[in-house]
C-alpha cells in the first residue's frame, strides 16, 4: 500500500478588495476639496463679522477765543 498523498499548500485567489479600499482615496480627495473650497469661499457667517462700531459725526470747531461780528 502507498502511503495517502499529503496536500499542504492550497493556492486561492484573494478576494477582491471592498468598496471602501478601491475608492477611498477618491471619497478624502473630494471630501478634502469640498472642506477648502468651503473655506476659502467664507462661508458668510454673521459671528465671523463684529458688529459695526457708531461712527464719529463731523467734528466742530470750537470759536471761544474769536469775535462774532
Amino acid at each position: 500500500m502507498s502511503k495517502p498523498v499529503r496536500v499542504e499548500y492550497v493556492l486561492s485567489k484573494p478576494n477582491s478588495p471592498s468598496w471602501w479600499k478601491r475608492n477611498r482615496h477618491l471619497v478624502l480627495l473630494v471630501v478634502g476639496l469640498l472642506v477648502g473650497a468651503w473655506l476659502v469661499d467664507g462661508h458668510d457667517s454673521t459671528a465671523a463679522h463684529p458688529p459695526e462700531r457708531p461712527r464719529p459725526v463731523h467734528s466742530t470747531v470750537s470759536d471761544a477765543g474769536h469775535d462774532e461780528r
